[in-house]
């Protein structure tokens, strides 16, 4: 049982023996987890300069200058099947529209492409929007792949730190530099991912910070231990310890307090570095403890020289023990997986729920305004759950052939769609969507753009995003999970009732002209 006093003392006689490192170390990571921030900031600085500061040509202005020097200089002929289509078809509204429209107009397939084009990146208002959205996946791609494999080496370093002294800096490079940065990207991020769920409760989000607060120091001694194993190893060695680990950070609240009033200088200087060290003890302490009362998983903590008293000064590298160079298994998906009815509940609302953020993002970033789409009140759209449920049921064994499984999901998807619009229309007189003037639509509820997106979406959600779900559905308890779902549709079943009486509606929700 580890003493929280002789684990700090540890940890600062660790910390001074080669502070100036570590303190280094502490400011990188923290420099560069944040590095999205500054850009951010810089981002905006321009879009404030070149939205009315400067009187330059506009990007656009540019490219159409561009074009028409070269529609000038070639003088192509008319296009009489594009004229002949322009005259007897004008969709109006959506992407495929627009390019199809451009392309009659300039009678040139060529010129009308590089102009839609040029409306859409260039002049289109929703595509601030999705410059917002890009740069959302950016800096989630970010943290995914640089901040939390980052965060990894950083653990790395400080476990040397603790027995040799003229540890490397490059070590914060460790899982790049042992070729694992993928496996571990892939935990870590489950980690955060996991962590972010359980934000949602407040206090799961505490007591599961702890819970996975060794995953970091597992991979930084074994990369190669698979990520359910890490998990449950983790979960193992921080079993009894989750209130020790809490009381151990609040030990630490004096140091906080003092740092507010150097302006939080003191918080990057002395108690950040401090803290990191005390807690490579704390992993020493229980790692000690796993090992000799042999939980499961503890084979993997196999880097005796990380933890053995060693005159050299630096860590002997061509003596690192790899467990499998080649395991990778990480990246092997069931396609074909058996899904539990809990966790086609679970995904069901949470794709109810994306689907409602997701067009709830393009009306906020497309008009400005918050509307709250859907029939229902709450925050979820259920044709997007209903659709990748149906998709996974009925689907699943087209896995093979992609392309044939991209062309069901759109079928899959119309009819839901279609049915779900002629349903609403029929029982209250009301569009919550209306694609009349899109390219190739039937009745205003189905068209052909939006349908390419739901194929598309649909093949991702059957190949990536269900596996991935069902993996993280699988680590909640059984009776928990049964829990969750019994509250979640009794919600939903509350919201229906009331939905069906007083549907939600109004500016930016049903404010839709008649099918055409």
């Amino acid at each position: 049982m580890w003493n929280r006093k002789n684990l700090k003392k540890k940890g600062k006689k660790n910390l001074k023996k080669n502070y100036w490192r570590i303190l280094g170390i502490s400011l990188l990571v923290a420099f560069i987890a944040s590095g999205m921030k500054v850009t951010h900031q810089v981002d905006n600085a321009a879009m404030y300069f070149v939205g009315g500061r400067f009187d330059l040509p506009s990007n656009a202005q540019i490219v159409n200058d561009w074009y028409f020097s070269i529609r000038e200089s070639d003088a192509p002929q008319n296009n009489q099947v594009l004229e002949f289509l322009g005259e007897h078809y004008t969709p109006k509204k959506g992407a495929l529209a627009h390019i199809y429209n451009r392309m009659t107009e300039e009678k040139s397939a060529l010129y009308g492409f590089i102009n839609a084009m040029n409306d859409f990146i260039f002049k289109d208002k929703a595509t601030e929007g999705m410059i917002i959205l890009a740069g959302v996946f950016l800096m989630i791609l970010f943290l995914a792949l640089v901040s939390n494999v980052l965060a990894v080496g950083q653990c790395r370093f400080l476990l040397e730190n603790r027995t040799y002294r003229q540890s490397k800096m490059g070590r914060l490079a460790f899982p790049w530099r042992v070729k694992r940065w993928k496996a571990t990207a892939f935990t870590m991020f489950e980690r955060s991912f996991l962590i972010f769920l359980w934000d949602l409760t407040i206090i799961g989000g505490i007591i599961k910070r702890y819970s996975y607060k060794m995953i970091p120091y597992i991979l930084a001694e074994n990369p190669d231990i698979g990520h359910k194993e890490a998990f449950a190893l983790s979960k193992r060695m921080m079993k009894g310890n989750k209130m020790r680990g809490f009381l151990l950070d609040f030990s630490f609240l004096g140091w906080r307090i003092l740092s507010a009033f150097t302006l939080g200088i003191l918080g990057y200087v002395w108690i950040k570095p401090y803290t990191e060290t005390v807690w490579a003890e704390v992993y020493a302490a229980l790692r000690q403890e796993a090992l000799e009362q042999g939980y499961s998983g503890a084979e993997y903590l196999n880097d005796k020289l990380l933890f053995e008293e060693s005159d050299a000064e630096e860590y002997p590298v061509e003596l690192y023990p790899l467990y499998n160079p080649e395991t990778k298994t990480w990246i092997r998906i069931n396609y074909r997986r058996k899904y539990t009815v809990c966790s086609l509940i679970l995904m069901f609302f949470s794709f109810s729920v994306i689907g409602w953020l997701w067009e709830v993002s393009l009306h906020l970033f497309g008009d400005g305004v918050f509307v709250n789409r859907g029939f229902f009140h709450g925050p979820w759209l259920p044709i997007y759950g209903a659709g990748g449920v149906l998709i996974v049921a009925l689907l699943k064994r087209f896995v093979d052939k992609p392309l044939i499984l991209f062309f069901l999901t759109m079928v899959v998807c119309g009819i839901v769609e279609y049915t779900a619009g002629f349903i609403l229309w029929e029982t209250k007189h009301m569009y919550w969507w209306n694609y009349s003037g899109y390219f190739l639509n039937l009745h205003g509820r189905i068209c052909a753009e939006g349908l390419i997106v739901f194929g598309l979406g649909g093949c991702a959600f059957i190949y990536i995003i269900a596996p991935f779900f069902d993996e993280i559905f699988k680590k909640i308890p059984r009776r928990a999970a049964i829990i969750l779902c019994v509250i979640l549709l009794s919600v939903f079943a509350a919201d229906s009732v009331y939905s069906a009486v007083y549907p939600n509606s109004g500016a930016g929700i049903t404010d839709y002209e008649n099918h055409g």
